[in-house]
């Protein structure tokens, strides 16, 4: 089964993904971000943790790994594990432009981490594909005269609202 469920429905976002997946694997925090460095989801109590920055360095990180990757023979490590006193990193490529950054303590979880990190990635694809082509729908209905029109009204009726201040005053 490649469907992550959330509270027995089918995920309906990839919040809700990461969150089932913290809960799964009694995690700290999940995140999914773009090989750039940009979070486009988050599950889990990352308040704690500054994800912005998280994701950037995971990112740069995983640049630098890639580039050991092909010193050694291989096009790419598709999963990193870094390993501190308390807390663990574990990080997977999810389908061709996306990472999931999942940290937890407790290393005897490591197991749980990667079986569940590996049965919700297929739903995350699907999830990112999705968003990809609402975004592209989205785009799409916006015509150009349709556009052309709204934002020369959306001035003319700025400037207008400006004309009747100075004409009260």
């Amino acid at each position: 089964m490649d469907s992550y469920a959330v509270s027995g429905k089918s995920s309906s976002s990839i919040d809700d993904t990461l969150a089932e997946l913290v809960v799964n694997t009694e995690a700290l925090t999940a995140l999914l971000i773009s090989r750039h460095g940009i979070c486009l989801g988050q599950g889990g109590g990352g308040a704690k943790l500054n994800s912005t920055a998280l994701a950037a360095l995971v990112a740069g990180m995983f640049s630098a790994t890639r580039e050991v990757a092909n010193i050694v023979g291989e096009d790419q490590f598709s999963i990193l594990l870094q390993q501190g006193e308390k807390r663990h990193i574990h990080i997977s490529l999810i389908g061709e432009k996306s990472m999931m950054v999942i940290v937890f303590e407790n290393y005897s979880r490591i197991g749980r981490v990667r079986l569940e990190a590996k049965r919700c990635s297929p739903t995350l694809v699907r999830l990112i594909k999705k968003d990809k082509e609402d975004q592209k729908e989205a785009i799409q209905d916006i015509s150009i005269p349709d556009f052309k029109e709204y934002a020369l009204n959306l001035i003319d009726r700025i400037f207008v609202i400006g004309e009747d201040e100075d004409a009260s005053s």
